[in-house]
């Protein structure tokens, strides 16, 4: 296999982001509030118990999910990607805390439907949710987010929590908050921001 040139990597916006190995090595170099924003999104969590289920949504490399996996090993992990070889990563990754984390390999779109393999009681979404609505603007943008939003709602149990770890793209934090409300969830709030990065969440009534 040819290699690719060096220099996209060297560009300001360029690099090999698909590639989860290259991403992993530069996500902290290229994004230096990532790392923060997990440990935040950790903190948000409720305390999760043995058997508690939890969604990695458009895990990536797993990022997220090890971080919870790390805190509290006794839950139920899955991992939803479209990507095959990003999922074959993230599960080496979370197998060296525990082996047995579900892979579903999905593509997650802002329609409404509730996310597969559900239910769960907590879904964590780190730079998914920007990803998944696309790159839209204004009212289509605000539609999109809902319409996630009433997916991951559709997929929990009831008090289930969404907890989301992103940045700013199309709407800001605000408008995203309130899409969160629409789609049904309560206690929405956001726990920490820092520039564009940013932790939220909510949760499903009882």
């Amino acid at each position: 296999m040819k290699t690719p040139s060096w220099r996209k990597g060297l560009l300001g916006k360029g690099g090999y982001w698909q590639n989860g190995y290259w991403y992993d090595l530069h996500v902290e170099r290229r994004m230096p509030l990532v790392m923060p924003m997990l440990d935040e999104m950790l903190a948000a969590l409720p305390p999760l118990g043995e058997d508690v289920s939890v969604c990695d949504l458009a895990c990536g490399t797993g990022n997220a999910g090890f971080s919870v996996l790390s805190a509290y090993p006794s839950v139920r992990m899955t991992l939803i990607d479209q990507d095959a070889d990003l999922l074959a990563l993230a599960s080496a990754k979370l197998a060296e805390i525990r082996e047995g984390s579900t892979l579903l390999q999905a593509t997650i779109r802002a329609d409404g439907e509730a996310i597969p393999g559900g239910p769960y009681d907590v879904v964590v979404a780190s730079l998914a949710c920007q990803d998944i609505v696309g790159d839209v603007q204004g009212p289509e943008a605000e539609t999109r987010y809902e319409l996630l939003f009433q997916g991951i709602f559709e997929a929990l149990n009831p008090g289930g929590h969404i907890i989301v770890a992103d940045y700013v793209g199309g709407i800001g934090l605000y408008r995203q908050l309130k899409a969160m409300e629409r789609a049904g969830f309560i206690d929405v709030d956001c726990a920490w921001r820092q520039n564009d990065f940013f932790v939220c969440g909510g949760r499903s009534p009882e």
